[in-house]
């Protein structure tokens, strides 16, 4: 009985020490507004569209190894509604309207508790909660990364979406005579720069 206790015990410490270096391992980190970007695209009956997102936060916290990310335990993204611009506001405004902004104003993404980094050749993904116009949906997000000679990690990809998942019937205008589709293709390039270590 006493070698079953402390076999488990022994093993309960081990578990806890590689939590414990996992953890200690792993660097917290913050978008750079300036040089990262965000862009929505879509197809209407007219014309190809997109939008710009001007400004939104992401913060993740990151195990890496010399070049690349192994681990991901956070990720937590905002963007407001009305800070994704066009170059012309009658969108911007059907979009927002669409996007009900004056009551759900933020995008958000988090990282779900099954988050884990999966690798197929460069190609990596990870799981997590897209809320948008206060409607979540778990998604799988591709990515690359990679670590720039500043020790800043870029990270890009893009997801299809489809508005309607989201509650959202996709703008028209022109009396109707414009129609977007209901598919849509999110882009970005995130540079990631060192914010603590994770104590």
């Amino acid at each position: 009985m006493k070698k079953v206790i402390f076999k488990y015990l022994l093993m309960s410490t081990i578990a806890l020490l590689l939590i414990q270096n996992s953890v200690l391992g792993q660097q917290q980190f913050k978008s750079i507004s300036s040089t990262s970007k965000l862009v929505v695209s879509g197809t209407s009956t007219v014309h190809d569209w997109e939008m710009e997102a001007e400004n939104f936060n992401c913060e993740a916290n990151l195990s890496l190894n010399e070049n690349s990310i192994t681990a991901i335990s956070n990720i937590d993204f905002s963007c407001p509604v009305e800070n994704i611009k066009s170059d012309n506001k009658i969108m911007d405004n059907k979009t927002y309207k669409a996007l009900n902004s004056s009551k759900y104003p933020e995008i958000s993404f988090k990282l779900n508790n099954k988050g884990t980094v999966e690798s197929n050749s460069n190609i990596m993904s990870v799981g997590g909660t897209l809320t948008i116009n206060n409607t979540k949906k778990e998604v799988t997000v591709p990515f690359t990364s990679e670590k720039t000679k500043q020790g800043q990690i870029l990270v890009k990809g893009e997801i299809p979406l489809k508005m309607s998942d989201f509650g959202i019937d996709p703008p028209t205008a022109m009396l109707g005579t414009l129609k977007t589709g209901d598919e849509i293709k999110v882009s970005y390039e995130i540079l990631l720069e060192k914010s603590n270590e994770i104590n």
